[in-house]
């Protein structure tokens, strides 16, 4: 199944509800940009209850759709800025240039509303990784920090947020095991920071 085809079931009225929900999950399953969970968590703020009622469950739709357009689209854009940039004889893109080629980092169309909803989400539900040292406990604050301010951050806050991205882009480098598990769930928090702060 695609995407389109699953969102399709998700619209059909002659199929059993269940069925539809299933058929939204698997679209969801394909494009999660906050993760799975927190992704289905923000369409139900976004849309309603969608669980049991079908107005709710279109809309939750048509919100994910709406976003993963608008991710589609910056990943068309970027091919043609790599093409010009080629052409210039540029042929390895900066590191740390932005490349949505990849799994999507934020919400497109609500990228600041998206990552507050997730970092809000990973600490009611207790999913932040736990504070083994001075970098977690530094990323515990910051998620802290942003909540509070609706991602306004001091100068010295982004310039810890930026030594934290670093670390932990290095710690996802060069370690395995659970020590590079928890990296990666740090980092995706400095990632939902970063994008709430912009």
């Amino acid at each position: 199944m695609s995407f389109a085809a699953d969102a399709r079931r998700v619209k059909n009225p002659e199929l059993p509800y269940l069925r539809r929900l299933s058929a939204f999950h698997s679209c969801v399953q394909r494009y999660n940009p906050l993760g799975f969970v927190t992704t289905l968590s923000f369409l139900e703020q976004l849309a309603g209850q969608y669980r049991d009622d079908e107005e709710s469950l279109l809309r939750a739709l048509a919100a994910l759709v709406d976003s993963r357009e608008q991710w589609k689209q910056a990943v068309v854009e970027y091919a043609a800025m790599r093409r010009t940039a080629k052409a210039r004889g540029e042929r390895t893109p900066s590191r740390r240039a932005p490349n949505p080629s990849h799994t999507p980092a934020y919400w497109y169309g609500a990228a600041r509303h998206g990552a507050l909803h997730a970092l809000a989400f990973h600490q009611f539900r207790g999913l932040l990784p736990p504070t083994k040292d001075d970098v977690a406990a530094d990323v515990h604050r910051l998620v802290d920090r942003t909540l509070a301010s609706g991602g306004d951050l001091s100068t010295d806050e982004r310039e810890l947020l930026a030594d934290l991205s670093a670390e932990l882009r290095r710690r996802c480098r060069t370690t395995n095991g659970e020590a590079g598990l928890q990296a990666k769930a740090l980092r995706q928090l400095t990632q939902f920071i970063t994008t709430a702060a912009n």
